[in-house]
């Protein structure tokens, strides 16, 4: 007789937070972006942000943590030095 160990997880503690369907850093940081750029260029750019957190919701519409993989591979180091 085989036994089991296994548990059963929620689905929500597998699952990464998200706002307005885009990873939470991705978010944070198409906010920052815009808010320096409304406050350096004029109103207009809130507009550019909103544009770019639905292209960003566009592109994670089947992967939600698209843009969290994009971000660390964009900052992962190509040669490590010993």
């Amino acid at each position: 007789m085989e036994e089991d160990y296994s548990l059963p997880v929620h689905t929500s503690l597998m699952e990464k937070k998200q706002l307005l369907g885009i990873g939470m850093s991705a978010f944070y940081a198409i906010l920052f972006v815009t808010t320096i750029l409304t406050a350096l260029v004029s109103f207009y750019c809130i507009g550019i942000g909103i544009v770019a957190i639905l292209i960003c919701r566009r592109l994670c519409k089947n992967e939600p943590m698209l843009i969290e993989f994009l971000f660390e591979n964009l900052l992962q180091q190509d040669v490590y030095e010993g």
